[in-house]
């Protein structure tokens, strides 16, 4: 029997505009009256993931930023593994020569050490937020990150929970991560064909998730877990359940899960979840 549902958000509960839809909100809901838990597993901020969720009017658990920070429903902190400051250093001086765009995700919203020039137009030529450019505008973009360098993000006390390097070609990006596969404690991820996320090897969502079922007391069997990107692939390679590939999944991705639903333009979370568990022939 299933007891906890783990999604993801960008790509899987979210559509193109990133709205959680009518029908995966009546499935969540559903799941509540039966006493199973669901709960989000993304990359994103506490208040990035919070915003979509609210307006659907849905309360629920948090895995953040890939894993680096857990919440409850109410917002209390559950659990949190930022970057040292000693592999934030280290990221800088390999991914430097490259000309990257960073995205460096705090408890206070994002940074970034990229001017509003270089910013607008890694949008505009939808190499920045690739997946999930639908969404926003560039105004909202630039809305939500604080402009700064190198010496004052590392000189100050603010933890750095995940770094996303962002770059138009793929061939950089793989140089880089040869290269900081080379560097101990980071987790290489990615949730677009231009970026890498990085955070502290103990920050991933299979680990989080897994710490958040013991705490829970659920069994790995009880979990089913559903999501599309690469940085889906720790919580989706574990023994668990039910592991479900969306739809518009990468091929990795659908290469490495027990099933696959459909698209998150066509409610993959919620069908998903009604045949395996809603419904009088579902079998958990």
């Amino acid at each position: 029997m299933i007891r906890l549902v783990a999604s993801d958000m960008d790509g899987t509960l979210l559509n193109r505009y990133g709205k959680v839809s009518p029908y995966n909100v009546t499935v969540i809901q559903a799941l509540a009256q039966k006493n199973i838990q669901f709960v989000v597993c993304t990359g994103r901020n506490y208040g990035d993931a919070c915003a979509p969720l609210a307006e659907a009017g849905i309360s629920c658990d948090i895995i953040c930023m890939n894993g680096a920070s857990v919440f409850d429903r109410n917002g209390k902190k559950l659990r949190k593994q930022p970057l040292l400051k000693s592999q934030v250093t280290r990221i800088l001086d390999i991914c430097r020569p490259y000309s990257v765009i960073f995205d460096f995700m705090t408890e206070g919203g994002s940074y970034t050490t990229a001017s509003r020039k270089e910013l607008k137009k890694s949008f505009e030529n939808k190499i920045f937020l690739s997946m999930v450019s639908d969404e926003h505008t560039y105004e909202t973009i630039e809305s939500r990150f604080k402009f700064t360098t190198e010496e004052s993000l590392l000189s100050s006390c603010t933890d750095i929970y995940k770094m996303s390097v962002v770059h138009e070609s793929q061939e950089v990006l793989e140089q880089i991560r040869v290269l900081l596969g080379k560097e101990n404690g980071i987790s290489i991820a990615s949730s677009a064909p231009n970026n890498l996320e990085l955070t502290h090897e103990k920050a991933q969502k299979g680990s989080a998730l897994m710490e958040y079922a013991i705490k829970s007391k659920i069994h790995p069997r009880e979990i089913l877990a559903i999501g599309d990107s690469e940085n889906d692939l720790s919580m989706l390679s574990l023994p668990i359940g039910y592991t479900i590939a969306m739809g518009n999944a990468s091929d990795l991705i659908k290469r490495s899960t027990r099933l696959t639903t459909r698209t998150n333009e066509e409610d993959g979370v919620a069908f998903a979840i009604e045949a395996l568990i809603l419904s009088e022939a579902a079998v958990c």
